[in-house]
């Protein structure tokens, strides 16, 4: 049976997922060279590690807003298998998760 799905993109109402945090992964810079597609190098907000930011963050920045961080793969998948510890963190921490996106997002627009 051959079945065809297609999926829209829609921005995020304040009826989606609420309270729910995103994470968007970034690639590692030690797995992937993505300099020859517009891709920035960016430190991982939480381990510091070297990734790459592409414009698609930016764009789910604004459909998320609020509500999205950006995270290398490794953290990412970290944070997938312990759903409570990034918002947890951020509690402690006393930080929003537009203060960890938007310096990324600032690189990228430079």
């Amino acid at each position: 049976m051959n079945q065809s799905y297609r999926f829209q993109l829609k921005p995020a109402e304040s009826n989606d997922n609420p309270g729910e945090l995103m994470i968007v992964a970034m690639p590692l810079v030690s797995n992937v060279n993505m300099s020859d597609t517009g891709a920035k190098a960016v430190d991982c907000p939480l381990c510091g590690k070297s990734c790459w930011a592409s414009s698609h963050l930016a764009v789910a920045a604004k459909m998320y807003a609020g509500r999205i961080i950006a995270a290398c793969t490794e953290c990412s998948i970290r944070a997938n298998l312990n759903k409570g510890e990034i918002p947890k963190r951020l509690f402690a921490e006393g930080l929003k998760p537009d203060e960890l996106i938007q310096p990324i997002l600032d690189k990228l627009e430079r």
